[in-house]
């Protein structure tokens, strides 16, 4: 029997949203999203004809309006903001996908950006985001860390090696993601990674590659610029 099979009992006896959540190691929305999905009734939903009732008469419009008032996202919804946040889609596709939408135009792109400007979907998605950074330990700090790494790693190997083309291209490529993650400026950089490249390839005292590998190196430079 899958978590949300369990949930679902455990709902139907009267387990609380975030009792149920803390059972299953998932989030409060989520399991809100499985009651919507599913159709999960308490108590004496089957006495009576009203809820199927609810579904083909007027009073469906403003069961829907006051769904969207309240705290709770409904199926369409949440399904958007798990392909925002989680897959990263972007807003047309992630609209596409959870309202069955076939054809990409304008109006699609207007309600998908519409939806997103929405305060309790927007804070949705933000959660999932985080989230998914928690489930696989990644921050800002540990990329640049990375990033910070490469670029040592190969600028190391430059002093200690020689110039070589494959080093200088890690340390560039790492230095460009660094500036794109910190919106620093670009040329300020990227000038001074030209000159400690250059500063390297004076001091270096491997000149063991050909004439072939320096020119394409100083032309992958010039291309830079």
């Amino acid at each position: 029997m899958s978590n949300q099979e369990q949930a679902e009992k455990d709902y139907m006896a009267g387990m609380k949203y975030k009792d149920i959540a803390a059972k299953y190691d998932v989030s409060i929305n989520t399991v809100k999203s499985w009651k919507n999905r599913y159709g999960w009734q308490r108590g004496n939903s089957k006495k009576g004809a009203s809820p199927p009732k609810r579904v083909h008469t007027k009073s469906e419009k403003g069961a829907h309006k006051k769904e969207d008032a309240s705290d709770e996202l409904n199926a369409n919804q949440e399904l958007f903001c798990q392909l925002v946040g989680a897959k990263r889609l972007p807003l047309y596709r992630a609209y596409m996908i959870a309202y069955q939408v076939a054809v990409d135009n304008n109006a699609v792109r207007v309600k998908a950006s519409r939806l997103r400007s929405n305060p309790k979907i927007n804070e949705r998605i933000v959660n999932i985001q985080q989230e998914v950074a928690a489930k696989h330990k990644w921050s800002l700090d540990k990329v640049i860390e990375s990033l910070t790494f490469v670029h040592d790693a190969a600028e190391s190997d430059i002093y200690d090696q020689g110039l070589k083309k494959a080093n200088s291209d890690a340390m560039m490529n790492s230095l460009d993601r660094i500036t794109s993650l910190l919106h620093i400026s670009d040329e300020g950089v990227k000038a001074k990674a030209e000159a400690e490249i250059a500063e390297a390839r004076a001091k270096s005292v491997d000149t063991s590659f050909s004439d072939e590998d320096r020119t394409i190196i100083l032309d992958d430079m010039g291309d830079d610029n």
